[in-house]
């Protein structure tokens, strides 16, 4: 046998040899390097894969070779130590292979904002969260030519919406309806486009699949029995669930009602300290309850796996990081409420279902909807979901676990997109506080609908609140419609005074219009990777098509004035025109309104498609917006 020089294995290879007690497991780990597990001595077992995780058995004499970012855990489940090796090195064509190669379209995508609660009426930050986000998401999938679907809606029960009803003198039904409606309107006037909106109308068939849900659960050996003591009013409003009550978080001592905004951690009722009854502000006492419950800790899996697919976002990693740090909570599955769906459990139906356990059913019953009306295959079904910062434990946490309980195999999540408050004049917003501005209000004071989308875009809260101005709004806004105005009348005036108010075709090029095509072509090929799920940003959107703007600008400017030969004249006319499908095309899905017309104006009325999007306007295709203001 040769032996290789010590530099040349230290160059290409690295290598090490561990001994894991009983017990012991390394750390789920996710690399671009090949590696090669050796078992030396001992039994365990592997957890590994790409996308989804197997358990494979390990004995003595066994290898294991690792593909680039194949997720890997080791864990000694025998007796005697488990002794093994590893060795890892770099193989860039299959780095390059994994990353660049052709990912399989999915058949179905569904897209779900978190259900807006029905307590108040829809403010600006509703607006800025999840709910413009998921919908520019959804329409920049459809530009992509993918099948993607928009869930929105207000079913479910919620304390805070029963409270509402009580202090407005209505029923709960009657509350949440009504605040239903106002959220439509406004997702109406916003141009947010759903597939489904489901609210309390459609209670028959959430309680059928909750009720299956459960008995899933159950069936599945996933529900355990314990009795725990919870807050307890002794002045008339009996046990004390969600908004009901406060208290302090046991995690970092903030103030708190059903959930902590300031950790994010959850807290179960046993753990609240120093619990008030919010109805008549005295101190709660403790009394035993026995309830079902969920324990999440023995598939604490499913978050990791989520971790290393790269399928959470922003700042959720470190939270959902630092949330495995400790053990999993159980999650009750009842709580004592006036409105809600009954436990099918003996000795348990007077006990409703818990709304973070709801969240389950109230998706599958939408996407029940759904699917009495479009053909959804029978394919893994992809989701991605949007929600606010207060509810990360809920979507991060509790939701994809549930869901992997109730079908491992149909639903998979590519995204969990989490955004921080959207403030107004430095605090936040909130409808309980009275401090708060609305969308419709906004509309109707001469803020277009495109045009607020594109500036809570702009000032979209992904990773740190961010505060609305009115008057900073207006400016910003105006400075963009200016040029965009300005832009499109430069070319239409280009086109009607030179060609007739017909679009040319393209004559001859100069460096100028090849040099304004390359960027073009630039900017395609970054909207491909700001509409994907990987690279997803709305923010990072607004500036992409600002800066189009910005070259449209410059280049009209340059190119559009008298020159010396008719056939440049020509090209830059075409190339401008092309330039300004682009625009549209890229700004459609912040803008859809505006952008609709636009294209309409160049004689598109087809569905926008990013893939074909730089492609020649028609020769003789008409181009006048003097009748037009955008």
């Amino acid at each position: 046998m040769r032996k290789l020089r010590d530099n040349i294995a230290a160059r290409h290879f690295r290598a090490s040899k561990l001994a894991l007690e009983s017990g012991e497991s390394t750390l789920l780990d996710c690399h671009a390097d090949s590696e090669m597990l050796f078992v030396f001595s001992g039994t365990g077992a592997v957890t590994h894969g790409d996308g989804s995780l197997l358990t494979s058995q390990l004995t003595s004499g066994d290898m294991l070779l690792m593909p680039p970012f194949t997720a890997h855990r080791v864990e000694n489940n025998g007796a005697a130590p488990l002794v093994i090796a590893n060795v890892w090195w770099e193989d860039r064509q299959t780095i390059d292979e994994k990353v660049k190669g052709p990912v399989r379209a999915p058949r179905t995508r569904l897209v779900l904002p978190s259900f807006t609660t029905p307590n108040g009426r829809m403010h600006l930050g509703h607006v800025a969260g999840p709910v413009v986000a998921a919908d520019i998401f959804t329409r920049a999938q459809r530009t992509l030519e993918l099948d993607c679907y928009q869930l929105c809606g207000t079913l479910g029960f919620q304390t805070h919406v029963a409270i509402t009803a009580a202090r407005e003198g209505r029923s709960y039904r009657e509350t949440s309806r009504a605040y239903s409606d106002d959220f439509l309107t406004n997702y109406r006037l916003l141009r947010v486009d759903f597939d489904v909106f489901a609210t309390l109308d459609e209670s028959p068939r959430f309680e059928r699949v909750a009720h299956e849900f459960l008995a899933a659960l159950d069936a599945d050996g996933h529900l355990i029995e314990k009795t725990a003591r919870v807050p307890y009013c002794e002045h008339g409003h009996g046990y004390l669930f969600e908004a009901n009550v406060r208290g302090s978080c046991p995690h970092c001592g903030e103030e708190i009602s059903s959930e902590c905004e300031n950790c994010g951690l959850f807290v179960s009722d046993e753990e609240l300290m120093d619990p008030v009854c919010n109805h008549c502000n005295q101190p709660a006492a403790w009394r035993p309850l026995k309830r079902m419950f969920v324990p999440l800790e023995p598939h604490r899996a499913v978050l990791e796996r989520y971790l290393m697919s790269g399928a959470y976002i922003g700042k959720m990693p470190d939270f959902v990081a630092r949330v495995l740090q400790h053990k999993l909570p159980n999650i009750p599955l009842g709580i004592y409420s006036s409105d809600g769906i009954a436990l099918p459990f003996r000795r348990q139906e007077d006990q409703k279902l818990y709304s973070a356990v709801e969240l389950v059913p109230r998706f599958l019953t939408a996407q029940d909807m759904l699917a009495s009306r479009a053909e959804l295959g029978s394919d893994v079904v992809e989701l991605v979901l949007f929600f606010g910062c207060d509810n990360a434990y809920l979507r991060c946490v509790i939701f994809p676990i549930l869901l992997h309980l109730y079908d491992a195999q149909r639903f998979r999540i590519v995204g969990f997109f989490g955004n921080e408050f959207y403030q107004l004049d430095g605090s936040k917003l909130s409808t309980s506080r009275g401090h708060v501005i609305y969308a419709d209000d906004l509309i109707r004071r001469g803020i277009p609908a495109d045009w607020l989308r594109l500036y809570v875009c702009h000032t979209r809260p992904a990773l740190a609140p961010t505060s609305f101005s009115f008057r900073e709004a207006l400016d910003w806004i105006e400075q963009r419609r200016s040029r965009l105005v300005s832009v499109i009348h430069h070319i239409s005036h280009a086109v009607e005074m030179r060609h007739g108010g017909t679009v040319p075709e393209a004559g001859t090029w100069e460096r100028l219009h090849r040099t304004f095509y390359q960027q073009l072509c630039e900017r395609q090929q970054e909207g491909r990777r700001l509409f994907s799920v990987e690279g997803f940003d709305p923010r990072q959107i607004v500036e992409l098509i600002d800066r189009l703007l910005h070259d449209l600008d410059r280049f009209a400017t340059e190119a559009l004035g008298p020159r010396y030969h008719p056939g440049i004249e020509r090209a830059a006319c075409a190339v401008s025109v092309a330039g300004l499908r682009l625009w549209a095309t890229l700004a459609w899905p912040v803008m859809p309104g505006l952008c609709t017309e636009l294209l309409a104006h160049l004689g598109i009325r087809e569905a926008p498609y990013l893939n074909r999007a730089l492609q020649w306007v028609p020769a003789g295709q008409s181009f006048n917006t003097r009748d037009w203001a955008a």
